[in-house]
């Protein structure tokens, strides 16, 4: 898959991919992100994903988790939104930022402020707050 990719993002603008209709990944050639990756940012993280923070997505920049300079690709995967304030703080020997196993971005404050314990933020997703396990990821409301 990744010779594939790696052959493809030359080629074309964009290169989705998918997996029986289901969008496994949204491929970008250059550094800022597309309207298309704009609109699944909306749809996954609502609004800016540092801790405690309010502003909607609509008032967000998007912020490569794995630098741009790293990985010179624009995936929807390693992007999240991050409000102006917020994406400032993101330097190195500042906070700095990862996805975790469910795909949610953590920010980790630097050293000095904490013991560097990785934070997402809930706000935007209050749903995340009546799941009973971390496990019970695919689950749908009123399955049971």
């Amino acid at each position: 898959m990744s010779d594939v990719i790696r052959l493809a993002r030359h080629a074309h603008h964009y290169l989705a991919i998918f997996d029986n209709g289901k969008a496994l990944a949204l491929y970008h050639t250059k550094r800022l992100a597309s309207p298309g990756q704009r609109i699944v940012l909306y749809a996954k993280d609502r609004g800016c994903s540092s801790p405690g923070c309010t502003v909607g997505g609509y008032y967000c920049e998007v912020h490569h988790v794995t630098d741009y300079s790293k990985c010179h690709t624009t995936d929807v995967n390693n992007l999240t939104f991050a409000c102006g304030p917020h994406h400032r703080l993101l330097r190195p020997g500042g906070w700095t930022t990862r996805k975790n196993t469910h795909g949610d971005t953590q920010w980790k404050p630097p050293p000095h402020l904490d013991t560097g314990q990785p934070r997402t933020n809930t706000f935007h997703h209050p749903e995340k707050l009546l799941r009973d396990g971390d496990d019970d990821e695919d689950a749908s409301p009123g399955s049971e």
